[in-house]
């Protein structure tokens, strides 16, 4: 039994007489300071799908939480920041654990991820970034520290511009499998 479950309190309260089925599973609450919160149970466990709000109730959602493996958590924060209707960040917990692992934004807000900051390994730390520069939905470098020491082992570059990247700098000795030991 979850929070959402409409059923139980009919039960509670000695009636055995359900509510009708509410198609839509949407509750909407409207907020004294012009904001707008929708509540959705799409498959109608019991547990919200999505709770999106919208801040300034333009009809625009300005931020959304999503359960995006239907596993009943929220998992995923999509952010429209300047308000055009598309999502600028996302932030996600990829793995269930209840940390944020992947952070992808559209920079130029052309609808293409621009910059990605991820914990690859799922311990906690990020550990790589990837970034299109010239935003032409191509990455044009890849930062990684690998040993999470914090220092960044390798960049990965598409040195001549032609969408792939071909250039490989170790910046941490450490790191470098051609540096001698």
């Amino acid at each position: 039994m979850s929070e959402y479950d409409d059923t139980a309190a009919y039960d509670e309260a000695g009636t055995d007489e359900a509510p009708a089925e509410d198609d839509a599973n949407t509750i909407v609450q409207q907020g004294t300071d012009g904001s707008t919160t929708y509540v959705v149970d799409t498959d109608g466990d019991g547990y919200a799908n999505v709770v999106a709000t919208d801040l300034d109730s333009d009809g625009t959602i300005d931020r959304a939480f999503v359960d995006t493996d239907d596993d009943g958590r929220l998992d995923t924060l999509l952010v429209d920041t300047d308000d055009d209707g598309t999502v600028d960040t996302q932030y996600a917990d990829t793995d269930g654990d209840g940390r944020i692992d992947l952070i992808a934004r559209d920079v130029n807000s052309d609808g293409t991820v621009d910059a990605v900051i991820a914990d690859t390994d799922h311990d906690g730390k990020a550990d790589t970034f990837v970034r299109d520069a010239d935003f032409d939905g191509r990455a044009d470098v890849v930062v990684r520290d690998a040993d999470e020491d914090g220092l960044v082992d390798s960049v990965t570059r598409d040195a001549d511009h032609d969408g792939t990247l071909d250039t490989v700098t170790y910046v941490d000795p450490d790191a470098n499998p051609y540096a001698s030991r």
